[in-house]
């Protein structure tokens, strides 16, 4: 704000964020700062109230998301953007991720929260674990900041609306990584404990805002595997498959393609 008005006049910081063209949530967020730093100064400042409005997030298809991915050409920016779309972590918190975090025989990351959420453990895939020894390998910086990778998530966004005629990608931000992983997991399991554990709020009632009821017709497709030996069924699971039932002695597996 203390580029765009005087942060010592009250009336000229309200004139500021009612002209500002930002959702009602934003502005709310910034009279409630503003707020604190006038009570430091002693500076009188009635707040004005704007109401946040309760609105859906946009939730991406998966194939979008990936191809996100795939289309961010700069290794560490996509390092990252990989680790959002695995784990649903906050991007402050992957870019601040150091080498001792990971742990690549277990294929878990430790996550060290920020904004009041708790710490918590995931698991991460091989594709990942493969980029993250490749970058923390190449580079001294191995992650980069918030900044670069929202600039060059926005760059590839653009890129693919045009390429491929689809302006959904507009939509999707950093933020959105964390709300499709939320609604994917709920969708896997229906379980909002499971949720909260992995995106890390502490109350329950933060998990319900990211998830939402998705139909995920891509999503339903399955590969199906049989095992007829516990070395069979072994391997399965080793690669990602679920168990679902036995039928006249054989086992029967399945994953999202």
């Amino acid at each position: 704000m203390a580029k765009h008005c005087s942060l010592e006049n009250p009336e000229n910081v309200k004139e500021f964020v009612a002209n500002r063209k930002s959702p009602l949530g934003r502005k709310e967020n910034l009279v409630d700062v503003y707020a604190k730093y006038a009570k430091t100064l002693r500076l009188s400042f009635s707040e004005p109230r704007y109401s946040r409005e309760d609105t859906l997030p946009f939730i991406p298809l998966q194939k979008e998301l990936e191809s996100i991915i795939k289309g961010t050409r700069n290794l560490r920016q996509a390092t990252v953007l990989r680790l959002l779309y695995e784990t649903g972590m906050r991007v402050g918190e992957a870019t601040r991720l150091l080498f001792k975090d990971f742990d690549f025989e277990k294929q878990t990351v430790r996550v060290v929260p920020e904004k009041g959420s708790r710490a918590r453990e995931l698991r991460i895939s091989d594709k990942l674990c493969a980029m993250l020894k490749d970058v923390y390998t190449r580079f001294l910086r191995p992650l980069p900041n918030q900044k670069t990778v929202r600039t060059y998530l926005e760059k590839t966004r653009k890129i693919l609306a045009k390429s491929e005629g689809n302006p959904r990608y507009l939509n999707i931000h950093l933020h959105t990584f964390r709300h499709f992983k939320a609604t994917l997991l709920y969708h896997q399991t229906r379980d909002l404990l499971y949720v909260q554990q992995t995106l890390g709020h502490k109350s329950i009632s933060n998990t319900l805002r990211y998830t939402q009821l998705v139909d995920w017709k891509d999503s339903e497709q399955f590969v199906c595997k049989v095992a007829q030996t516990l070395q069979e069924a072994s391997v399965l699971i080793e690669t990602g498959f679920d168990y679902v039932t036995e039928i006249d002695g054989v086992k029967l597996f399945r994953k999202r393609k």
